[in-house]
């Protein structure tokens, strides 16, 4: 799924206020962490540097088909991409 500028500042405001967030992907793939910055990796695709438990780690953004917060918050409850 593509993530389109509005999507984009959901993944921004999340970034902002450090709200605890799970990525999800068709596959079943699930990434939990609190969400640091956003970037672009080396093969220039769109990242969201995340702190999960071990230290900072670049989740590439790719596919994923939300994202939602773990904690309330008067921004977002969930962000679906595409």
């Amino acid at each position: 799924m593509k993530i389109t500028c509005d999507q984009s500042d959901y993944l921004e405001i999340a970034c902002l206020y450090r709200i605890p967030i799970a990525l999800d992907w068709a596959n079943g793939k699930r990434v939990e962490g609190v969400p640091l910055d956003t970037g672009y990796n080396e093969q220039r695709q769109e990242c969201l540097q995340m702190e999960l438990g071990d230290g900072p780690q670049w989740v590439v953004l790719e596919g994923a088909l939300s994202m939602t917060a773990l904690e309330e918050n008067k921004h977002f409850a969930q962000v679906r991409f595409g």
